[in-house]
Order: C-alpha cells, then structure tokens, then sequence
C-alpha cells in the first residue's frame, strides 16, 4: 500500500462517471457474501448496461476462491454456477427487451447477450503487491492475471514529481522561496536517501522495509503540523522572556521618574500642609468672632423682643381706654348724621328757648371758647353771662356748624375749656334724655358734649401711654436696625466661616491627594526596587535564553525537517542506521543553505522534558531509542506498528494510557469493541498482530 492504486483509481472512474464498486471485508465475510456481491455487480454492469468498475486488492482477498473468480470474470466474463433460477428468470425480465432490439431471442441467446453486456462494462481493477512468493504463485495458478489484464507497474516517484509535490504543499507555510525550493530539495533527497537506506538495510540486517509515495506525504504534512506547533511554542516562549524583560527595563526607567516625581510631591505636599494647618487657624479666629457676634445678636433680639412685647402691651392699654370712649363718641356722631340744617335753624329760631336747649348751647359755647354777654340780672342788682346770643350769631348762625362739630379736634381740648364744663358734666339737667324732651335737636349736641367730655378723660388717661408707646417704638426700630445690622454683620461672618470652611476641604482633599499620591509613588517605588532587586540576577539568564530561543526560531526549519524525516521514515531503523541517515540529511541542509541548529536530535528539536519524565516514571526505558520511538509514537500521523519482541512497548502503553482497551485479532467481538472505541476516542492496543 501507499503507492496511489487506489487513489488513482478512484480519480480516473470519476474522471469517467462510471460507478466504483467494492467489497467490504468484516470478520465474517465468506464465500457467500462474496458469491452476492458479484450478483449484484454483475447485476449492475449486465441487467442495467451501468459502466462499472470493481476494484478488488489483495488485502481483500480472504480466500483463494475470490481470486478464482475473479479470474474467471476476466477470463470469460461470467462465474460459473454462480446465478439459481430465479436469478436467471430476473436476469431474463432485465436483459429481454435490449436483446430482442438487437435480435437476439430465447432464454439461451438472452443470457448470452447478459455476459456480452458484462464484457462490455464491467471493468476490473486488481491491486497485487509484487513482494514476496504470494504473487508469483497467484500468476501462476490464475494465468488470465496476466493474459487478460493490462498490467500497469508503479515505479517510484520521479524525483520532478516529488519536488513538485513538496514545492504545492509548502507554498502557504510562510517560508522565503528559496528555502522553499531547499526543503522541497531535502524532501526529496530524503526520500531516495530512505528508498538508497533500506536495500542495504535489507542486505545487512534481513529486514524488509519499503518506502512509499504515502511516506513521502507523511514527511511533508509532519513538516508543516511540526513546524506550526513549534513556531508557536518557540514565539510564546521567547515573547515570555522578551515581555519580561522589556518590563525590567520599563521598570528601571519607571523607578527614575517616579524617584523625580517623589521628590516634587513631598514639598508642594509639605507647603499644602503647612496653608492648611494655616486655614484652620484663621477658621478657628473667625468661628470665635462669629460666636461671639452671634452671642450679640441673640441678646439684642432677646432685648427687641421685649421691646416689642412692651410696646404691644402698652399700645393694648391704649387701644382698651379708647375703645371706652368709642361708644358715646359714636352715639354722639350717628347723632349729629341726623341733625339737619332745619334742625339747627329751628333751634336758632327760637325766642324763648327751654332751659334745656340754653343748657346745651352755652356747653357748645364753652366747647368753642365762645365768650358770653353780660346781661343784667333779674333783680338788676349785677350782671350774670348769657350764652344765647353769641350760640345764635357764632354757632347757629354758621353754615359749616355741623361740619366744625364732626371736625373737632378732640385730642387737643385745652384744659380751662374742660374745667369750665364740670359743672355742666355734673348737671342732672344735662342729659341727653332729659334734653329730648325740650328739643330733638339738642339732644344730638347734648350727646356730642358729654362725648367729647369722655374722650377727653379717657385722652388724658391714654395721652401718657400714647407717649410711652411712641418712644418705646422708636427704640423698638431703633433696636431692630441695630439687630438688622449685627445680623447682616453675623451673616457676613458665617459666610466668611463658610467659605473658609470649603476652602478648607479643598485644601484638605488636595493634601489627601497629594498624600495618596506621595504614598502609591513610595510604593510602587519600593514594589520597582523589591523587582529589579530581586528578578536582576534573572535578567541576564532571560536575555540568554531570549537569544537563545531566537536561535532556535531561525533555525527552526532545518530542525523541524529532520526531526520530521525520523517520524516519516526511520521509525524502523535501529539507532547506528538512524544516526547515519541523520547526518546525511544534516550535510543536505548545509548544501540547500537551510538554518538549522548544530547538534539536532528528536528529543532537543519536538521532545517535551516533562512529558518524557512522565513516560520514564510509565516504564518507558531511560534510553535515547525507547525516547525517540516514544516521540515518534506521539507526535506520528499513522497508526503506530510497534515491533516489541521484548514488550517493553506493550508494557509502557499499558501503564501510560488511561481507560485502555486492550484487543487481539482473534476475539469474537473484536470488531464490534473496535467500533466502539473509535465512536468515543478510547485508546486501544491490538496485541500479538502477525505478519499476515
């Protein structure tokens, strides 16, 4: 296998729209499934007239009889015995109408006419391998293998076509074309080396190995998966050391400018520490002025209101005294609304008038500071006042008289006017009720003057008060001024404290930053030092390793392509072979001028430390073989053959797999525990393979 039959094969019958038709062997499959195989290929290519192409290998041949058979069909067309009656009589429904169109007729012509259309298109394909004696005795007993067939020998692979089957697969691999073209170059030097290696490894040590076009596209793809995984691997590894160090180095750049940075915070730190303290100082002066104007304030509103509260009551009193002498003043009023001038004129028109009316008038003359006449007494002995006269010409006699009574200034009566009225006051004559009898309109002036008698009594009471009232207001607004102005000047002060106040925090929260700031800055500072302290003595061994690993990414083409050629091809060999062949291919890459490393071995180039301790630990044996034949097992994309006549393979296997199926080809459900496993990725060992 692996040389392209199969493949070629299938290509050409699409290339052609036939119809590929192959057997699938199983455990069970005998003589049987395969006599209803061919029916139904045979079914195909002569009842339905389908070009059909079986393609049968010797791996498929379980028993002589398939061969025999097949031998058959490429000798005459047909397998004899191979179709019962009502296969016939099937083959006949099929076959009778296309034979008939070509004039054959009858059963017999019918089934003739079916194996002619079987020649015609069936198309069989037989892949032999030519090694060993298995071949020469089947040409031997089935001679058509050779008379009926077109034999077609694959040859290796010419050396352009190998180069252009590596130049096609590493055309996306990033790699400068000339490297390219030297890889391809290797690859195929590396294939005829390998083909060259097992001949003598054949004549030396008897052991049969064949190298195939598979191996060859085994090397190429191992080349590409390789090289991606350690080109990233490499790139994370080496970007690790690099970032690292390019933070040392930040670092140390960092611990400068934050050494400068401390070293500006601490004074304007120190200074806005020393303006606060400061601030408070002075904020502290001024809530002391605040309390005490405060204090102030508070006692001269303590004392307005007493004041006002004083004044209040004093302006009460008033207001009571009045409101005694509001009731007669406003009888007397409403009285005199009702007088009219008719009133007034029949009062003057009187030529005797009562003595009642006389009473009243010479009130109203003492009222108005009107003097009497003097007029003989009765006895004309002396002479005695008589008021009705002037009353007539002054008072009566006046048009605005009404008007002068309703306008007259009660809170001025000069006091001899008052003392003159006493009697009057006293006089049980002079009664409003007493005076209604003589004269309604005298009544209404009787009433105006014993008001104004009681206002005036009751304005001598108040008068006092009223000045008293006076000047405590005046010191009531002159109070409140005075607290109006302690207050602005208490606001003034608690606006200062205030702003003072927020200047304050301003100033706190700016020495807090700067505090923070000085605080992260020594920090970070010492957080830089404890770094570079303690990563310094890493920071030569990380530039090393840096360069080191740039290095091995230069060089990672050439490593990665031998380490591939020993996972496609020298898996076989024994360690003196493999040894020469890797020199070999070292002298290649030097011709081809592609980078590799100096000393290349599988384990330094894909081999992973850890993983190869854990392999030791897993009974792996401690020698660089049992490693290597281990990577090749891990890193290979075929299934491994392990030849293990010791077991130490087997037993490694055993103990390093987990939930490992172990098989024998000989088990009855070998192939169904098989299907299983490959259905949920169980790994699975197949004990004691034999060599057919």
């Amino acid at each position: 296998g692996g040389s392209g039959r199969k493949s070629l094969t299938t290509l050409a019958t699409f290339m052609v729209d036939y119809e590929l038709f192959q057997i699938e062997i199983s455990k069970s499959y005998g003589v049987a499934d395969w006599r209803e195989d061919l029916k139904r290929l045979l079914m195909k290519a002569g009842g339905l007239m389908k070009e059909v192409v079986f393609m049968i290998s010797d791996t498929q041949l379980a028993k002589e009889t398939f061969l025999e058979d097949t031998s058959g069909l490429l000798n005459t067309g047909e397998v004899p015995n191979l179709f019962g009656a009502e296969d016939k009589m099937t083959i006949l429904d099929m076959c009778s109408k296309p034979a008939q169109a070509a004039g054959r007729n009858g059963p017999a012509e019918i089934m003739a006419f079916f194996v002619e259309q079987c020649r015609k298109n069936l198309h069989i394909v037989v892949c032999l391998s030519p090694i060993g004696e298995a071949f020469r005795r089947r040409l031997r007993m089935f001679p058509s293998l050779v008379n009926c067939c077109t034999i077609d020998w694959f040859m290796e692979w010419p050396e352009e076509a190998l180069r252009s089957v590596a130049n096609h697969f590493l055309a996306g691999e990033n790699l400068s074309a000339d490297v390219t073209q030297g890889v391809s170059n290797v690859c195929v030097a590396m294939q005829t080396s390998v083909t060259q290696l097992t001949e003598r490894y054949k004549q030396e040590a008897r052991r049969y190995y064949y190298v195939t076009p598979t191996s060859y596209l085994e090397l190429i793809n191992a080349f590409k998966s390789l090289l991606k995984s350690r080109r990233n691997d490499v790139g994370t590894l080496k970007s690790r050391y690099d970032v690292g160090l390019e933070k040392l180095l930040t670092t140390a750049d960092q611990v400068a400018v934050m050494q400068q940075e401390l070293e500006e915070l601490q004074p304007k730190l120190k200074q806005t520490s020393q303006e606060t303290a400061n601030l408070m100082v002075h904020i502290e002066q001024k809530q002391k002025e605040a309390a005490v104007t405060q204090a102030n304030v508070e006692k001269e509103e303590a004392i307005c209101s007493k004041q006002a509260a004083d004044a209040s009551a004093v302006k009460e009193q008033c207001q009571t005294e009045l409101d005694k002498a509001m009731p007669a003043l406003e009888a007397a009023l409403d009285a005199l609304k009702k007088l009219s001038k008719g009133d007034i004129t029949e009062v003057k028109s009187m030529k005797s008038p009562p003595p009642g009316v006389v009473l009243v008038m010479e009130a109203l003359c003492i009222m108005f500071g009107i003097a009497p006449k003097k007029v003989p007494t009765a006895d004309g002995k002396g002479k005695k006042d008589d008021y009705w006269e002037p009353a007539k010409k002054s008072l009566l006699g006046d048009a605005k008289f009404l008007q002068r009574l309703f306008e007259y200034d009660k809170d001025n009566i000069a006091p001899a006017i008052m003392e003159k009225i006493k009697p009057y006051e006293i006089n049980p004559d002079f009664d409003p009720e007493v005076i209604k009898k003589a004269s309604v309109a005298a009544t209404g002036l009787c009433k105006w003057v014993r008001a104004m008698v009681i206002y005036d009594q009751v304005a001598k009471v108040v008068e006092p008060k009223k000045k008293a009232l006076a000047e405590a207001e005046a010191e009531l607004d002159t109070a409140t001024k005075d607290l109006a102005s302690k207050k602005a000047e208490l606001k003034q002060v608690q606006d200062l404290v205030a702003t003072l106040l927020s200047d304050f925090d301003k100033a706190k929260k700016k020495k807090e930053d700067l505090a923070k700031q000085v605080d992260d800055c020594s920090k970070r500072l010492v957080r830089a030092d404890k770094l570079i302290s303690g990563l310094g003595g890493e920071r030569k061994r990380w530039t090393e390793s840096s360069e080191r690993l740039g290095a091995e990414l230069a060089s990672l083409t050439g490593d990665v392509l031998i380490a591939s050629g020993i996972i496609a091809y020298l898996g076989v060999f024994t360690a003196t072979y493999r040894q020469q062949c890797v020199n070999q291919w070292l002298s290649l890459l030097n011709h081809e001028k592609i980078p590799s490393g100096e000393e290349i071995t599988l384990q330094g180039v894909v081999g992973d430390p850890v993983q190869i301790r854990q392999w030791v630990i897993n009974k792996l044996p401690n020698d660089s073989l049992s490693i290597d034949n281990g990577i090749i097992l891990s890193k290979s994309r075929r299934w491994p053959l392990m030849i293990d006549p010791q077991l130490q393979a087997n037993k490694w296997v055993k103990t390093q797999e987990e939930k490992l199926k172990v098989l024998r080809l000989s088990q009855s459900d070998y192939a169904r525990t098989l299907e299983t496993c490959i259905q949920f990725g169980t790994p699975v060992l197949i004990e004691n393979v034999g060599e057919s």
